[in-house]
């Protein structure tokens, strides 16, 4: 949710100022009143009505200084497994974290064929209808 526009912020506070209890203001106003209470607060503590900057999301399981040790891991062994990324560079996170890593950096995990292709070609039969799709002869 945006924070409140600074004009309803000072006009919110103006009203307190002007003797308005917290719960009158913010029926007023149309906002919770702990929204007021938190308005004084910041006031006195920052001097401004300024919202306080987003401390952003949840901080990455692999840290940026770590990112050339997995790209190291990744070029020498590029079949390896999330799970074999997780062991060697010794992280407590979930697979789907080393994923985001590698897909952030860029990094592709494909891995080789486990047996080869089939040499006798393709196994299902080919379509009976020949011409466009859908008509009959």
């Amino acid at each position: 949710m945006n924070p409140y526009p600074l004009e309803l912020r000072q006009r919110i506070v103006e009203a307190v100022d002007e003797g308005g209890s917290a719960p009158e203001v913010a029926r007023r106003f149309r906002v919770a009143t702990n929204s007021v209470y938190n308005l004084l607060e910041l006031r006195q503590q920052t001097g401004s009505l300024r919202p306080r900057p987003n401390p952003g999301g949840r901080r990455p399981a692999v840290a940026a200084d770590r990112h050339d040790e997995l790209r190291a891991v990744v070029a020498r062994q590029p079949d390896i497994t999330l799970e074999g990324i997780r062991e060697q560079l010794g992280l407590g996170c979930s697979l789907a974290a080393v994923c985001r890593a590698l897909t952030k950096l860029g990094l592709s995990r494909k891995k080789k064929r486990s047996t080869r292709p089939s040499s006798g070609g393709p196994t299902s039969r080919p379509s009976a209808r020949s011409g466009p799709a859908g008509r009959r002869a």
